[in-house]
């Protein structure tokens, strides 16, 4: 969404920028395109049609990573939410999300078993699931995310819905949310439930992502610590 940002100078004067949301969540946004340099802990006001809201830049993008020309504001009038009516709109928007497909000729072959794999890997992660089969909603479910992927994940849960069962669930990993449907594809008892995405909230795609290449290169890190212990 376009946005007009004022920040002011040494001087105090107020200049003004545009710049566009990347994401937005119920304390700030995530936004690009602001050709001045602003930096940590400064106040910008935020403008998107007739709402204005004073925010905290609370960090920058490195300029030598993906995020570069990206800065995170905070909302610091808590009396005044940002982007009320977008966010109800947007929680009820659901993407579908697109399952690689294999090339036929290549999937026995093992030079290319990594290439077909490379949106299926799962990485352990520590997070919380809340669930309930799309037949009746009230049916509300606790469980423990064991693992993740960007098309399902694994949950350790109490009661798990049957095979075949189509559910909403919402994950919640550090301070990432998300909110999917999908199908339990699987019951290994104490190994956990295995679960298919189907469709994803408009925005946490990205974000998604964005978490699953972390833990990735976490991972890389911690198997490079390993090796490097005598």
């Amino acid at each position: 969404m376009p946005l007009r940002v004022t920040f002011w100078d040494t001087e105090n004067k107020p200049l003004l920028d545009m710049a566009c949301t990347y994401d937005i969540s119920e304390q700030g946004a995530r936004i690009s395109g602001l050709r001045a340099v602003v930096q940590t802990g400064e106040i910008v006001a935020i403008e998107r049609g007739r709402n204005k809201t004073f925010c905290r830049v609370v960090w920058t993008g490195d300029p030598d990573s993906e995020q570069r020309g990206q800065v995170g504001v905070q909302n610091v009038e808590t009396d005044h939410p940002m982007w009320d009516s977008e966010l109800k709109e947007m929680a009820g928007v659901l993407e579908p999300i697109v399952r690689e497909k294999k090339a036929r000729d290549k999937s026995s072959d093992p030079r290319f078993r990594d290439e077909n794999r490379r949106y299926h890997s799962r990485f352990k992660v520590d997070g919380r699931v809340e669930m309930s089969p799309q037949s009746s909603k009230k049916t509300q479910l606790q469980g423990i995310l064991k693992d993740l992927s960007e098309v399902g994940c694994l949950v350790s849960i109490e009661n798990a819905p049957p095979l075949g069962t189509d559910i909403s669930l919402v994950l919640k990993v550090d301070n990432y949310e998300f909110t999917l449907t999908g199908q339990v594809k699987r019951n290994a008892g104490e190994q956990g439930t295995g679960i298919q995405f189907h469709k994803i909230r408009k925005g946490d795609r990205q974000m998604l992502q964005f978490l699953l290449r972390k833990l990735a290169e976490q991972q890389l890190e911690d198997s490079f610590e390993v090796e490097l212990q005598p």
